[in-house]
């Protein structure tokens, strides 16, 4: 690993509203680092990209996490491979996922210190899919429709986004518990993505139109539940939608995102006069369920009832623009940036997708 140099991305200016600009950023070459007892050395191969990683870089979003210029920004996730080891139990060659990453080639981990950090079984799917539906943004998706918005058989289940990472996975998750499930997207070709590829029972294309009368057309019976994930305008008519003592799994709010500032809220007396829960969560608040949903996101994508879907960005100088698809809606699924090539597998046939 001497030869080996390491990439690091920079943030040196701050960002302004709208699309990131390659500028905004530096790319440097650094020494790998060297490790002490009890730690490892990852290179990466996928990085995590979601609405939160544009989030970070706006300093009027009121985001969990603030990128701090001059230092390398943070992703929510990283699937990558051990090629150094000072660690008992783990060896070069052992592949594993980790919520801990930032934007360079290698990086540094203490397994003792990471609970998350998990070894991959490559035989389990595809790799990438450790960040996707058996990732965190498929427990984001989990907690939202099990713990929070508790779908019923026979309910009707609304889903924003329904296109992007979180949104695709929550409405197959609300399929898994039975009900109808309707989503919201932009564009006739992702309705009908979510419609025959993720099989849910109907899509709205908000860029269509009159949404208002779409939700009602496409939800006769109401909405007795809504995943939100996006805000503004696709927000009211949703909350206009919902019946009485219906029940909102506050997301996120991807229009909030993009350096643009808040958008006008919705209009909370219709949750007085239908008593509507809201409730806004954390997928970090509920990490004890974190085994129970892999081993059940697991079994259902065995039995081809969970699907996994993924846009790749290739390289690291272009992850800003990984981030600028998501916010325009490019993403179909999870949105990643390959920054390595995968493994090759033992029996010769080659994974890499990364040129």
């Amino acid at each position: 690993m001497s030869s080996a140099e390491n990439l690091i991305v920079r943030y040196i200016r701050q960002a302004v509203p709208g699309p990131l600009a390659a500028e905004t950023f530096a790319l440097e070459r650094k020494p790998l680092p060297s490790l002490s007892e009890g730690e490892i050395l990852i290179r990466n191969i996928y990085l995590s990209i979601d609405a939160g990683s544009r989030a970070q870089f706006d300093d009027r979003a009121d985001y969990v996490i603030k990128a701090m210029l001059g230092k390398v920004p943070g992703s929510s996730g990283a699937v990558g491979e051990v090629v150094e080891s000072r660690h008992r139990d783990w060896q070069p060659g052992d592949l594993l996922v980790t919520p801990h990453a930032r934007w360079q080639l290698y990086q540094v981990a203490v397994p003792t210190a990471e609970p998350l950090l998990q070894r991959i079984d490559p035989a389990m799917g595809p790799l990438a899919m450790h960040l996707g539906a058996m990732g965190m943004v498929g427990f984001t998706a989990y907690v939202g429709i099990f713990h929070v918005g508790r779908p019923q058989p026979g309910e009707t289940l609304l889903v924003s986004a329904a296109a992007g990472a979180t949104g695709a996975l929550a409405g197959q998750f609300g399929r898994i518990a039975g009900a109808r499930v309707v989503g919201i997207a932009g564009g006739a070709d992702k309705c009908a993505f979510v419609r025959e590829q993720l099989g849910f029972d109907d899509c709205i294309d908000y860029k269509a139109g009159n949404l208002d009368e779409a939700i009602r057309m496409a939800c006769p019976k109401g909405v007795d539940v809504y995943y939100e994930n996006v805000g503004g305008a696709i927000q009211h008519a949703a909350f206009t939608a919902m019946n009485d003592f219906g029940r909102i799994a506050l997301c996120g709010q991807v229009g909030q995102y993009s350096g643009a500032g808040a958008q006008a809220g919705p209009n909370l007396m219709v949750a007085v006069l239908k008593r509507l829960h809201i409730q806004g969560f954390l997928a970090m608040d509920h990490l004890d369920q974190y085994p129970a949903f892999i081993e059940r996101a697991a079994g259902w994508y065995r039995e081809g009832r969970l699907q996994h879907h993924a846009t790749l960005t290739q390289g690291l100088e272009n992850i800003h623009e990984a981030i600028n698809s998501v916010m325009s809606g490019g993403n179909i699924g999870k949105q990643l940036c390959q920054v390595s090539a995968e493994p090759d597998r033992r029996d010769g046939e080659p994974r890499s997708v990364f040129q």
